[in-house]
């Protein structure tokens, strides 16, 4: 008897069926979309195949698919902005490197000690005790500012990287800016220095600022840290019921240096230029008179005396040269100015030209129009031959040679005064004595002329010389006892 297997259905995969809302169960048709109870949206379930159903368990399980989130790009923007950072970035480098390169901040530096504008911000020093602010370094603006050659000299010595010099002050590396560049800043030396005197109760100041009263005869006093530069010293007292003032401006720069402050006073002569203003550390003390004198009695003694003048030349104002006049007792000060003859070196400069002239007139040979030197008359004018008065002067000596009623000119020239003209310029006014001699009598004349000279390459010459001016004009007879 053979054994009959009995064979039975799959098991329903339930196609056909009603589906559920994988949600919350809820009965749904396959052509739905979503969900008539909930809502869920049931399209992405349907597709996806039914869960087998595992006959042997009593339980079954379902997975759901994590969707993976797509990948994300950073913008275009973006990119531009990084980009626009980086460029700002590379720029800020390039330009700090550039602006913080040691000879660019030296040359800040040395603009602000011109201006003063930011220089408290550019210097420092060793010395705690010493205070930088923009009143503190107002003297080394000061001193500098009055001193354009000692700033050239000071900037030569710092660029070349001198260890000394005569201002006290160096270019030194201080420390960063910006974590990247070095920072140079102006050290400078702290300058302390002592205050003397001769009298009791006299009020000493520094620029103006009371720092003390002395208390015996020899008194002094010492003062300091200070930045170098040009201080107002002053000592005021009364010495035999005189009020004085002993005032004057002095460049600190060294330590222990004494500066006397002594209450005392001084009298002497200033000879110049008539019309000349006289001033002493910036005071009016006169004007020189028509004599070329100014007498100056019982003046404030300083160890520091500059004498100096001002005239007036059309319109420019012309400054002599300063002098040191506080050794001056009972002496005679010449003022000069800078390019202006003096009376002795104007004389001699005549004689040569007339010298020159007379050889001229004498011999009607132009080649021997020469001084004693052997300067010839052409070197004495601007322009030499094409000087229109040296043309003048040349056609007269000329002119007397080739007069046969002369026999003999001779030249005497006699300077009156004189003045600055312009910067390296000078007015010489002089007489000029004409004596002519012939067969019968002797002539004499004396015109009256104002030249202008200028001092070029070391030599005197002569600008241009007004029209002639007659004096006198009179004749000798040859029994006359003159």
């Amino acid at each position: 008897m053979y054994k009959q297997h009995q064979f039975f259905k799959a098991a329903d995969d339930r196609r056909g069926q009603a589906s559920f809302c994988p949600n919350c169960g809820q009965a749904v048709a396959a052509t739905d979309e979503f969900c008539p109870n909930c809502g869920f949206k049931l399209h992405a379930t349907t597709d996806q195949p039914s869960p087998s159903v595992n006959t042997a368990q009593s339980t079954t399980s379902s997975t759901r698919k994590v969707r993976q989130q797509p990948q994300r790009h950073m913008p275009t923007w973006g990119w531009g902005l990084i980009a626009v950072i980086v460029v700002i970035l590379i720029g800020g480098y390039l330009y700090g490197q550039n602006y913080y390169q040691p000879l660019n901040q030296l040359d800040r530096d040395l603009t602000a000690l011109k201006t003063g504008k930011g220089l408290a911000k550019q210097v420092t020093s060793t010395d705690l005790s010493l205070k930088i602010t923009n009143d503190s370094v107002k003297p080394m603006v000061t001193y500098f500012k009055n001193n354009r050659k000692s700033l050239a000299s000071l900037a030569s010595s710092l660029k070349s990287r001198s260890a000394t010099n005569d201002y006290g002050i160096q270019f030194v590396k201080t420390g960063k800016s910006w974590l990247f560049f070095d920072k140079y800043q102006l050290q400078v030396t702290s300058v302390y220095a002592t205050l003397a005197t001769n009298h009791r109760n006299v009020a000493l100041s520094v620029n103006g600022k009371h720092v003390a009263t002395s208390n015996k005869a020899t008194y002094e006093h010492k003062i300091g840290p200070y930045v170098p530069g040009s201080y107002t010293l002053t000592a005021k007292g009364t010495v035999s019921g005189h009020q004085i003032t002993n005032k004057g401006t002095y460049y600190l720069r060294a330590n222990g240096q004494t500066y006397d402050l002594d209450l005392r006073t001084i009298s002497f002569t200033v000879n110049g230029t008539p019309n000349t203003t006289v001033y002493i550390n910036g005071e009016n003390e006169g004007t020189i008179n028509s004599s070329g004198t100014l007498a100056l009695n019982d003046i404030p003694w300083s160890n520091r005396m500059m004498l100096t003048g001002k005239y007036k030349a059309g319109s420019q104002t012309l400054t002599a040269k300063q002098t040191n006049v506080s050794d001056a007792e009972g002496q005679d000060v010449d003022l000069k100015f800078a390019g202006v003859m003096s009376k002795d070196t104007a004389s001699d400069y005549l004689n040569g030209i007339f010298t020159a002239v007379s050889s001229y007139t004498s011999t009607g040979d132009l080649s021997d129009a020469s001084d004693y030197d052997d300067r010839t008359l052409d070197d004495y004018f601007v322009n030499g031959t094409d000087n229109t008065d040296y043309k003048e002067l040349v056609q007269m000596a000329k002119g007397y040679y080739d007069n046969d009623d002369v026999l003999d000119v001779t030249y005497e020239p006699t300077v009156l005064s004189t003045v600055p003209a312009a910067k390296q310029q000078s007015q010489i006014t002089y007489d000029v004595k004409y004596d002519f001699t012939n067969s019968e009598d002797e002539r004499i004349q004396v015109f009256r002329y104002t030249a202008t000279v200028e001092k070029t390459g070391g030599h005197y010459k002569i600008v241009k010389i007004t029209p002639a001016q007659k004096i006198r004009s009179y004749t000798k007879s040859d029994d006359s006892d003159d």
